[in-house]
């Protein structure tokens, strides 16, 4: 009644020992093992506390509630009728019978156990909120609503029935609500410690932030929600829910075109954690039985179907779609994407299909195995960022392929907070380029035709064609343990990649045939360790260190024509820190620090290691926009960053503020065709030459979020970029490099301001408008770049329902039909260049 559970369970294990045959004592120290979820010692206990008290009614209800935990339905159910059978009022046995058949797709005879066992202990606020989430499963507000009320004036500081309320609230599109009841079954969060133990309220934490985190994007608070999903890792780093949420966070920021990469590697790895470790129906929210959490009951065994699509008026179309199943320990998932765009340019055209299987089986209660499968296939002209359009070039096509490509997971956990985590995966890439009058690099050197002095050349030569093909085939292998209580998280693993690249390069010249014929066999291996340790060195304060050693061996030029032969190498130690204090309940200080060391293609998404440190990203495939540089294999990172969230709870107001530094810093091997001239073609050498190029990105982040009374948001967000890149070519005559604009030192500063108003009713009609405002100004290039000022309309309206199942929405973009220059130096989303109508549709059953 203390909260005092380790000497709860120490003064149990006592009488056990003072009373070895005493039952009742062995099932009290069940019940409070299982409070710390340590199923193994409770389950020994248990079994012996039956063997001595047979009829011990809570006993026999927990051994249900254990097997249940595993998917024994039907085992199950039987020690739950023996429980019932042996104390009829006991409400914990009608609960879980209850439960089980709800889960076993009796819905209504699970209902009906659950109002017995409210009934039966009618001041228990958590049977309430039990039989309220259930009446909401069928979609009966009126009754869910009633039970949910009542668990609330029951016990008005039991977080239970605000999570369920405000889960109730979102599905009924009364989000401002919903934020609401969710902060506040957060705030009372601790007030069940007299069931559960420190680690299992951090993982209730962690579940309720997740839920949160969905809520406040739904708002529009995109960083916010970003940074209640990093707090969810940061109470529990093994909720699956807050890293597919981070995922889903970092796939907004994705490049659909797949050009810039910036955020591929955290989308990846968030990803690929949140499915190993979920369950194998993950997806479901987790209520809180008694003492114990489990995720399942609601959710029956069943077949069940996504789909989105949406096309516009320019003649787009995107479709997503999922068949999914989840049968006892089982479930999959067939999950595709297809992606036609006609462009808003010449030869800007792109057409995408992707499709993945996933399977996960729960071999024991601490052992899962997960499996997907995926084919990637790409079509596409140029689809990079421009300043000026016309600057794309109107003859390159480009097509990938990754067929197949393999993953296989594991997750074993050892007992409560210890995991261990298992991936191996196979990568098979096909990339190929053809142009028809590519960008190339050519230096010619010669006598004047007079002999009196040598004329040297730095340009890209004409009446060129180059044929690409380059084919990688790649393996992963990643170990990883977590050690986690409430005080500390401690990460470590290690991971082994190693790849085969096989690379044809071909230039034709008119006049003269072919001039580079090249194929080349280059290796791909990388050695990754890594160790972290979380802090909570006092309630309001965290602390996180790590560091990690890699050994990168890479490809020295297999991208740029004319490709070159051999590999480079680099290594490096990287150290990081991070800092989250509270210094009260609404008030979050943040901080971080980290080195790391990118990779080649995709070997550096294929990770399990943590990509946040303090509410930032730390893990990155790339810095330098892929528009402006293309690839630059093995860039050191260096990144900083700070960070304010603060609400006022009494105005319902959010604001968040971040400043961000980001450095990159790489030399490549570029391709050069020396004595490259129109005059003397037969002297074309395929060649290469080193570059150097710094990259340096400040950013600085100021958002507000209003909430007005129950229907509306309103937002504003500010975005300050500023980038540098100095690119110095190391090989080449330096006045002649710098004449040609190929030496220089340039940079952009980007202002965004985005203001919305967000409207949600709870009949499902909502709502939303962006006035998006962007000031460009740039310095350094050989040509000027002006830079831009302008405005940017979008409207967009629609409608929810079928419990927010499906959804219609119409959107007008570009309201005033302007188009716009902007430096891809600052990374940014494009924006609408003309006027475009959108309609999509939703559903998921």
């Amino acid at each position: 009644s203390r909260s005092k559970l380790p000497e709860a369970l120490a003064a149990a294990r006592e009488a056990t020992t003072k009373a070895p045959n005493f039952g009742a004592a062995w099932v009290r120290a069940a019940e409070l093992e299982f409070a710390f979820g340590r199923t193994a010692e409770s389950l020994t206990a248990l079994n012996r506390g039956l063997e001595l008290s047979p009829r011990n009614a809570q006993g026999l209800a927990l051994k249900g509630f254990m097997l249940a935990a595993r998917g024994n339905l039907p085992e199950a159910q039987a020690f739950f009728d023996e429980a019932i059978a042996v104390d009829g009022s006991l409400g914990n046995a009608w609960l879980g019978r209850g439960l089980t058949k709800i889960r076993g797709g009796q819905g209504a005879a699970g209902r009906d156990d659950l109002q017995v066992a409210a009934t039966l202990e009618p001041q228990r606020a958590i049977l309430r909120s039990y039989l309220g989430k259930a009446w909401s499963h069928t979609g009966d507000r009126q009754h869910a609503l009633k039970e949910m009320d009542l668990a609330r004036k029951l016990d008005p500081q039991d977080p239970t029935g605000w999570l369920y309320t405000a889960l109730l609230d979102q599905q009924d599109n009364r989000i401002n609500d919903a934020v609401q009841n969710l902060e506040k079954s957060k705030e009372l969060n601790d007030n069940r410690s007299v069931f559960r133990s420190r680690e299992l309220l951090d993982k209730d934490r962690g579940v309720r932030s997740a839920n949160l985190a969905s809520m406040y994007r739904d708002v529009g608070m995109y960083d916010r929600s970003v940074q209640e999903a990093a707090a969810a890792v940061n109470a529990d780093y093994v909720n699956y829910s807050a890293h597919l949420f981070l995922a889903d966070s970092f796939d907004v920021l994705r490049d659909p075109k797949l050009i810039n990469l910036r955020y591929e590697t955290p989308w990846f790895s968030e990803l690929l954690l949140a499915n190993l470790l979920g369950p194998a129906a993950g997806g479901a929210f987790s209520p809180n039985v008694s003492q114990q959490e489990y995720t399942r009951f609601f959710d029956k065994d069943r077949f069940g179907l996504f789909s989105d699509t949406e096309y516009t008026s320019n003649g787009d179309w995107l479709q997503r779609g999922s068949q999914y199943g989840i049968f006892g320990n089982s479930s999959y998932s067939f999950d595709a994407l297809y992606r036609s765009e006609l462009g808003q340019r010449a030869n800007n055209d792109l057409e995408q299909l992707e499709l993945s299987l996933r399977l996960k089986h729960q071999l024991t209660e601490k052992d899962g195995v997960f499996f997907e499968v995926n084919h990637f296939d790409s079509e596409s002209g140029d689809v990079a960022q421009y300043y000026d359009q016309s600057d794309a070039s109107k003859t390159v096509r480009v097509t990938e392929k990754q067929l197949p490509n393999l993953l296989l997971g594991y997750h074993h956990e050892w007992g409560p907070g210890s995991h261990l985590l298992a991936l191996v995966s196979r990568f098979d890439d096909t990339l190929t380029q053809q142009d028809s009058n590519p960008t190339l690099l050519g230096y010619s050197k010669f006598m004047s035709p007079f002999g009196t002095n040598i004329i040297e050349s730095l340009g890209n030569p004409a009446l060129f064609s180059s044929d690409y093909h380059s084919t990688l085939k790649a393996y992963s292998a990643e170990l990883q343990q977590i050690f986690q209580t409430h005080q500390h998280t401690v990460i470590v693993g290690g991971r082994y990649q190693a790849g085969w690249n096989e690379t044809e390069s071909e230039l034709d010249r008119v006049l003269q045939g072919t001039v580079t014929d090249q194929h080349i066999d280059t290796d791909l291996s990388r050695v990754s360790l890594y160790a972290y340790e979380h802090w909570q060195i006092l309630e309001p304060l965290r602390l996180s260190a790590g560091v990690s050693y890699d050994h990168l061996t890479y490809p020295r030029n297999i991208d740029t024509a004319p490709i070159t032969t051999g590999e480079d190498s680099k290594h490096q130690v990287s150290p990081k820190a991070g800092l989250i204090y509270t210094p009260a309940k609404d008030t979050r200080l943040r901080a971080m620090y980290s080195q790391s060391l990118g990779g080649v293609f995709f070997d550096n998404s294929i990770r399990l290691e943590p990509t946040q440190l303090g509410g930032f990203n730390q893990a990155f495939r790339s810095a330098i926009p892929e528009s402006v540089a293309g690839l630059v294999p093995g860039t050191s990172f260096e990144a900083w960053g700070v960070g304010l969230d603060q609400v006022i709870r009494q105005t319902r107001s959010y604001l968040t503020i971040e400043g961000q530094f980001l450095n990159s810093d790489a030399t490549r091997t570029v391709g050069l065709l020396r004595n490259s001239d129109i005059n003397n073609p037969v002297l074309d050498t395929a060649s290469g030459t080193r570059q150097s190029l710094d990259y340096r990105e400040q950013a600085l982040v100021v958002a507000f979020n209003q909430l007005v009374h129950e229907e509306w948001a309103l937002g504003v967000r500010y975005k300050l970029t500023h980038a540098e890149l100095d690119s110095q070519y190391l090989e080449l005559p330096v006045d002649l490099a710098d004449r040609r604009g190929l030496n220089d030192n340039t940079s952009a500063t980007l202002h965004q301001l985005d203001l919305y108003a967000i409207y949600n009713h709870r009949c499902g009609f909502f709502a939303r408008f962006d006035a998006i405002w962007s000031r460009q100004a740039n310095a350094g290039y050989t040509s000027d770049l002006p830079g831009d000022n302008f405005w940017h309309y979008d409207v967009a309206v629609g409608y929810r329902f079928l419990q927010r199942r499906a959804e219609v929405r119409l959107a007008l973009l570009n309201l005033s039909d302007r188009d716009y220059k902007l430096n891809p130096l600052t990374l940014y989303h494009e924006l609408a260049r003309e006027r475009t109508f959108t309609a999509g549709l939703k559903f998921y059953f």
